[in-house]
């Protein structure tokens, strides 16, 4: 298989993955609220998602280095469909809790897998342009997903995303089971057993640009979370329907979607500057957004953090993963993925707890500060490395 038709299939296959994660977006925290969840719970229900990748994708990562990487993209998105198609079966909110963390640890069999997917194979001189390519399919899926989500909640019910979530989950296994070539660095089983392999190995983390990239996604994450947990409850205060949340979110999402291989080669060619330059960007339009009361306010808010996380996300993930050998590649991309689910868990469940005491708009504004304080240092240690 060609190296454009691996890097066709591994993106339609991420794509198709969060198209169905996109069309639950602007209803969960809805949904969680009519089953009695208050904003904190909201919060944990967002976080035991993230939680859940964190324990799971680390070993995964390791694993598919050695056993291959079409059984986990397979069998997660396999899964994740299923459970994903529960959600419709639950009238708790721990129900909703227990499903949302099955759903969590089988994407971590997908995303990480299917992103180191791409770095095992995408020549070095381009593996910026490369990842932006697979992050586009990530952001145009997303992008995408809330517009039809949000309309179809509108239209037939806040239950029929779940449906089609679900039915997108399964799709996605069969594309990757039927077209996807396998990849594996080591298929000696024997001595993984005399060796003992790691399954939770943190080595990467003593590398300085490794570990700076990965406090910034930290950071970068959570903040992001905030505006993902929240955002619907925060524009519907306004009278904006979920719809139109779900169009707001679709459009920022695609935008990021188009640049991101763009930035990826800017990257490429300008190198960290790049990433302090994304997290102000970032952190600008989050402030504008607890500004925000309108559809046209809220949209410019969100386009601005699109284009901030589009430079930063891309650059962040290129700057840490650059310089791992090819062979460990799944087991770094494991770990760094990790950083997204620390940041979406802790930014859920800390921005929500200060939405109850400060209120959501006060929430974002304590969100972009953090972001500046946060990336600046991690930048900065970058820089004099």
């Amino acid at each position: 298989m060609g190296l454009e038709r691996s890097m066709f299939v591994i993106w339609i296959t991420a794509f198709t993955t969060m198209l169905g994660v996109g069309f639950i977006a602007p209803i969960m925290a809805i949904y969680a609220q009519t089953l009695g969840a208050t904003n904190f719970e909201i919060g944990l229900i967002f976080g035991s998602f993230a939680l859940a990748r964190t324990i799971a994708q680390i070993p995964v990562g390791v694993l598919s280095d050695v056993y291959g990487k079409k059984f986990f993209i397979v069998s997660g998105t396999l899964f994740y469909g299923v459970f994903t198609l529960m959600y419709n079966f639950v009238d708790t909110v721990l129900g909703l809790l227990i499903v949302r963390i099955f759903t969590g640890i089988f994407s971590s069999f997908v995303t990480p897998v299917a992103g180191s997917y791409v770095a095992s194979i995408a020549p070095r001189a381009r593996l910026g342009e490369y990842m932006g390519f697979f992050n586009s399919a990530i952001t145009l899926g997303f992008g995408i997903g809330p517009f039809i989500g949000g309309t179809l909640a509108d239209i037939y019910g806040i239950k029929t995303p779940f449906y089609f979530c679900g039915f997108l989950g399964i799709l996605a296994a069969i594309i990757s089971y039927t077209k996807l070539e396998d990849i594996a660095f080591n298929r000696d089983i024997k001595n993984i057993k005399k060796n003992k392999i790691k399954l939770f190995s943190f080595e990467f983390l003593k590398n300085r640009n490794f570990l700076s990239s990965f406090v910034i996604n930290i950071s970068n994450v959570m903040v992001n979370a905030g505006i993902i947990a929240y955002l619907a409850l925060y524009a519907t205060s306004y009278d904006i329907s979920i719809g139109s949340v779900g169009f707001m979110i679709a459009i920022t999402n695609l935008l990021m979607a188009f640049l991101q291989r763009s930035f990826g080669r800017l990257y490429d060619r300008f190198g960290n500057v790049m990433i302090i330059f994304g997290i102000f960007i970032i952190s600008f339009g989050i402030y504008m957004l607890s500004m925000s009361s309108s559809i046209l306010s809220i949209l410019t808010s969100l386009t601005i953090v699109a284009i901030g996380s589009s430079i930063s996300t891309t650059s962040t993930t290129s700057l840490a993963i650059k310089d791992i050998p090819t062979h460990r590649k799944g087991e770094a991309m494991g770990l760094f993925t990790t950083s997204m689910n620390i940041g979406m868990f802790i930014g859920s469940i800390f921005f929500g707890f200060l939405s109850d005491i400060l209120g959501i708009s006060n929430m974002f504004k304590v969100s972009a500060i953090f972001s500046i304080i946060i990336g600046v240092i991690s930048y900065l240690r970058i820089k004099n490395n």
